[in-house]
């Protein structure tokens, strides 16, 4: 899933996301790896990003910041492809601005 993220395979990075998603989530809906189902939020919402879908990009990356459970370094740096992919492709939209600040807060420990 990071591998095709990171080298823009984006069909294959959401194929693999999802199956972390399901696989990371019982029958009954509750999610059993936070961190594994928060790092691929981020993978889909770098894939909606780039697909030009910025309301669920943001969206995603936000729901995966506001887990309980953090594995900061892992997190932040997922967190940050995510980052630079909205400022990449929408350099002047308020929700890049809005996702950077919340992802510094949690960078340096606060909630956002």
């Amino acid at each position: 899933m990071d591998c095709y993220r990171i080298v823009g395979e984006n069909g294959l990075a959401e194929v693999y996301a999802d199956e972390v998603v399901r696989s990371s989530t019982d029958s009954s809906g509750i999610v059993r790896k936070p961190m594994r189902v928060a790092e691929a939020q981020i993978t889909l919402g770098v894939v909606a990003a780039r697909a030009g879908d910025l309301d669920r990009a943001v969206d995603l990356g936000r729901q995966a910041l506001s887990g309980n459970r953090r594995s900061l370094p892992s997190l932040a740096m997922v967190a940050t492809d995510l980052s630079s992919v909205l400022t990449k492709h929408y350099p002047d939209a308020q929700e890049t601005q809005d996702f950077a600040d919340e992802l510094r807060a949690v960078k340096a420990g606060r909630t956002a």
